[in-house]
């Protein structure tokens, strides 16, 4: 096979070909010399400084970086060099968590909330009612669905997760104990005192009939400080129906235990085909249904 083939299948220049044959009659390999490669712009101390500056402060970017290889050894490298030194440390870029913005006094009142209830038993715990409501969307998904493709895959946009602005949606809520799940529960609309009220009163004393040993009468109920469950309308039924909520410090719902059930809930939705909100509905009581006891 002629060198103008080889260029012409392979797409090299002649050149390169040329080059490389000339080479490989002359030394019988292919191979770089060592000590023949390219030398970096940089020196080993000078890696280990990026380094520690990224690891001093794990938000700046990489134009961040160059700045400060020009300012600190006057020389001038790309985002690419930056960005392989810091590969090189095993130290790559990530999407920074989310989390509720929580000032000193509501840090406070976690802390002291985690100490009161530091000593609760089991049974302590088995009298708590732990409630709450979700939205859920037809289209839009909670969790970020993650893919593994290869770099340079052309069909890399096709496995998209698509994101449909005010595609229709219900609300749901519902409760849980350490003996299982109550109904899922539908309402349209925002939630606001009344509703929230209606559906206590209709679902709590099943609550207490069937998911609560009958011995304990002292039933504590979880929820959060939304405006509806801490209405004046709603603590005046609270008092009225002899309810105990129990303190719940703000911005907290990590530590609601239901709130991983409204995670489960949104995975086991994808497998389901939804396009209108009675589909919706459908999917999420089959779904609520496929939650064990022994995942709760």
């Amino acid at each position: 096979m002629s060198q103008h083939e080889i260029s012409r299948k392979l797409n090299i220049s002649r050149n390169c070909i040329y080059q490389t044959i000339n080479k490989f009659n002359k030394l019988h390999t292919v191979a770089t010399k060592p000590g023949a490669e390219r030398r970096s712009k940089l020196t080993d101390r000078q890696k280990r400084a990026i380094k520690l500056q990224q690891v001093r402060d794990d938000t700046l970017s990489l134009n961040d970086l160059i700045r400060y290889v020009q300012t600190s050894f006057n020389i001038t490298v790309s985002r690419r060099t930056v960005s392989r030194i810091l590969n090189e440390f095993d130290m790559f870029s990530y999407v920074a968590p989310r989390k509720p913005r929580i000032n000193h006094r509501q840090q406070y009142s976690r802390l002291r909330w985690c100490y009161q209830h530091l000593s609760w038993t089991e049974n302590d715990w088995s009298n708590v009612i732990f409630t709450d409501e979700s939205n859920f969307e037809i289209l839009n998904r909670k969790d970020r669905i993650y893919i593994r493709r290869f770099r340079n895959d052309l069909k890399r946009f096709e496995r998209s997760q698509p994101r449909v602005h005010k595609c229709g949606g219900v609300g749901i809520w519902s409760y849980l104990t350490c003996h299982g799940l109550g109904p899922i529960v539908f309402y349209d609309g925002s939630l606001n005192s009344d509703k929230y009220i209606d559906i206590l009163d209709q679902h709590l004393p099943t609550a207490y009939e069937k998911f609560l040993p009958q011995s304990l009468r002292k039933i504590l109920l979880q929820q959060d400080n939304a405006r509806p469950h801490v209405s004046i309308k709603t603590r005046k039924y609270f008092k009225e129906k002899k309810i105990n909520p129990i303190p719940w410090p703000a911005n907290s719902a990590d530590l609601n235990l239901i709130e991983n059930i409204w995670s489960i809930l949104d995975d086991k939705l994808l497998k389901y085909n939804i396009n209108n909100t009675e589909q919706l509905k459908t999917a999420l009581k089959m779904a609520w249904m496929e939650i064990s006891h022994d995942t709760i």
